[in-house]
Parts: structure tokens; C-alpha cells; sequence
């Protein structure tokens, strides 16, 4: 049977088990990471944890809905076994009536939603490390190519365990497009995921230093499973010029080769970031947004 807990009534053990043991098992479903970036959350959950499925909600002047939570890409069934399609609709549908408004995005392993149910498609980049970075270096774009060698000749090298502290204050600074989205909270949330995840041990930090100790670039990957995400990052006016960040994941990109791993390197909407992913040879990963409207006709302008 299918039932619905809301987060003080999850165990957490148990719910993180499942989520250690499933294909699916990203590092956004863990409860750790959930906790930190939503305000509420709850779950469907079947039988002893054996198949889960959470999600962030809000209440809007008395009306309940789900949202998709910011550091969070989607939601979905995540299941210790293999599960079939019909399963996960059979979840989809057993979300409480309660919620009248529903807005959030599905894992790729989605691939058919429920009857009336508005939809778009929504990308990310993910990389295989299973060969040799020799082979994977032959997936490169020419411009990357041409970007690593221009940092080679600037004797740029990484420093690891570089602060999540030093990152998101540089962040603020540098990656001026992407921290239009950002409030306060949210940079208080960032700085927690990375703080979260280093207590967890999954979490690294690296940045790219030049001869004179500048830091020109850094980036945050988290680790569950066999996959790295790559959380945020950010590069300096002069570590662009220098391809600074093509050097820092050209370089975690080497040093994790010839493993059973993938990198995540999240997605993005913004058009030349997606390149950027795309120059290293990633795939693009489909995942559906889903949108349901449950309140009645005269509310239905109402929305987050």
C-alpha cells in the first residue's frame, strides 16, 4: 500500500537505505540534502521503504501544492528493485488530493506522466568515466581542446579542499547571470549543501590557482553512489580568459577515469552553459516537468 509521511514521520534510516540501493538513488534524495533545501517536505512511500517518492510542498492563502525546491533537479519514484512504468504512474496518481496545484520535475527513468497532465521536456549533461581519459579526451569540442592547451602554457594548477565559504562569496561575485535567481536564503542554502555534504564525506571542492596563488576558478561536486554531481562553480573574469574551468574539470575529469562513474554536470537553461557541458562529449539527459492543476476553475490564476 501506498501512504503519505510527511518528513517527522520518516525513518530516516530506512530512507536513506532505499535511496543508497536504487539505480535511481541520486544525491538530491537523500534526507540530508532534502532537509537542507526544503522549508517542508514529505513522501510516498510503499511497504517497508522498499519504493519511495518525495517531494517539496508550500501552502499558498490555505491552498497546499507541490514545487520543485531550488538545488533540487527533479523528484520521482526511487525503488530498491526494478520497478515498470505502470508502478510509477500508479505513485503519480497516489498523490493526496490535498495538493491542488502541482509543479515539479521527474527523474529520466519517467517516461510517461498521468491523463491530463501538462509537460515539458527539460535537459541535463552526464558523462561516462568508464574509459580512459586518453579516449575521452577524443569526445572534445576544438574549442575546448584549444582552451586547455591556452591554460596549459599559463602553468595553472588545482588545489583541493579549496572552502565552500571562499566559493560562494566568489560565486556572488563573478557568475553575475546565474546569481540573478539567488536571494540571501538561497546562498545560505548553498553554503549548507556544501557544509552538508563535507560532513558526509561526499563532498569536494577544487578551484584553479595560477603561479601567483589567484584563485581564477572553483567548483563543488558531491558524490553518491557511482556519480559525481557537480553542485555550482564559478570562474573569475581572468580565469576565463585563461580557461580556467576548462582546465578544473578537464583535470577532475582525468583523475576519476577508468571507474564504474558518472559526472553529472547538473544542466543548466542558459544556453552557453549547456555548451560548455556539451564540449566535454556529455549526453544530453531528458527529464519531464509536469504540471497539474487541481483548484477549482474560478482559482486557477492562483500559482506560486
Amino acid at each position: 500500500m501506498i501512504r503519505f509521511l510527511k518528513r517527522k514521520e520518516i525513518d530516516v534510516y530506512k530512507w536513506d537505505e532505499c535511496i543508497a540501493q536504487s539505480k535511481d538513488g541520486q544525491a538530491f534524495y537523500f534526507t540530508w540534502y532534502l532537509d537542507t533545501c526544503c522549508e517542508q517536505w514529505g513522501a510516498l512511500v510503499e511497504g517497508n521503504y522498499e519504493t519511495v517518492f518525495p517531494f517539496a510542498y508550500k501552502n499558498k492563502l490555505g491552498i497546499e501544492y507541490i514545487h520543485q525546491a531550488f538545488f533540487i533537479r527533479h523528484y520521482g519514484v526511487i525503488s530498491k528493485s526494478e520497478i515498470t512504468e505502470n508502478k510509477r504512474i500508479e505513485f503519480l496518481n497516489a498523490i493526496p488530493e490535498e495538493f491542488k496545484y502541482l509543479d515539479f520535475c521527474l527523474h529520466e527513468n519517467h517516461h510517461e506522466i498521468p491523463a491530463d497532465t501538462k509537460s515539458e521536456s527539460k535537459f541535463y549533461q552526464k558523462l561516462s568515466l568508464r574509459n580512459s581519459h586518453q579516449e575521452i579526451r577524443k569526445g572534445y569540442n576544438e574549442n575546448l581542446v584549444r582552451n586547455l592547451k591556452k591554460a596549459e602554457k599559463k602553468n595553472l594548477h588545482i588545489q583541493k579542499n579549496f572552502a565552500p565559504e571562499l566559493l560562494v562569496d566568489s560565486f556572488k561575485e563573478h557568475q553575475k547571470i546565474a546569481a540573478e535567481k539567488f536571494n540571501d536564503s538561497d546562498y545560505q542554502t548553498l553554503l549548507k549543501l556544501m557544509q552538508a555534504s563535507s560532513i558526509n564525506a561526499i563532498g569536494t571542492c577544487w578551484a584553479v590557482q595560477d603561479p601567483q596563488k589567484a584563485i581564477l576558478a572553483a567548483a563543488f561536486f558531491i558524490k553518491t553512489g557511482n556519480r559525481y554531481l557537480y553542485l555550482k562553480g564559478f570562474s573569475s573574469p581572468e580565469g576565463r580568459k585563461q580557461g580556467a574551468m576548462h582546465f578544473l574539470f578537464d583535470q577532475f575529469i582525468r583523475e576519476n577515469t577508468s571507474q564504474d562513474i558518472d559526472l553529472d554536470f547538473g544542466g543548466s537553461s542558459v544556453k552557453n552553459i549547456a555548451q560548455f557541458f556539451q564540449s566535454f562529449g556529455s549526453d544530453d539527459c531528458v527529464y519531464l516537468r509536469l504540471q497539474i492543476n487541481r483548484l477549482p476553475k474560478a482559482l486557477r490564476w492562483l500559482k506560486r
